[in-house]
């Protein structure tokens, strides 16, 4: 999971640093969406908590999906404490295929995008 999360965000933030004009544009662009992704992680806004508006970053969220895949897989062996993070965060190991396949689709989409980024914004010489 933390290798798939890795690869969502590097090609999140190549897609961030083919539209900036320089790195310093391109972290500001990356830190809000990094920022947002961090905190609607399930643990930090869980997903029964979370405002109605908030509802929708879960099904899109890299780090939702890694965070409650983790969690649930340690919480099996952490006993009555797993059992409350379980219960508290709403976390559920039936979502584990559909997180690996948005995640992918992310990667594939943001990598589509940078490229589309670098040949439009940018005058590549051969």
């Amino acid at each position: 999971w933390s290798m798939l999360l890795f690869f969502v965000y590097d090609s999140l933030f190549g897609l961030m640093a083919a539209i900036a004009a320089n790195a310093s544009q391109a972290q500001a662009l990356s830190s809000p969406v990094l920022a947002f992704f961090m905190l609607c992680n399930g643990f930090i806004i869980t997903k029964p908590a979370a405002p109605l508006f908030v509802q929708w970053v879960f099904p899109i969220s890299p780090n939702f999906y890694a965070m409650q895949a983790i969690v649930v897989r340690l919480a099996k062996d952490a006993g009555l404490a797993g059992q409350f993070v379980i219960s508290y965060t709403g976390y559920t190991d039936s979502e584990n295929t559909q997180g690996i396949v948005v995640m992918l689709a992310m990667i594939v989409v943001l990598r589509t995008l940078q490229l589309v980024a670098l040949r439009s914004l940018h005058e590549i010489q051969k």
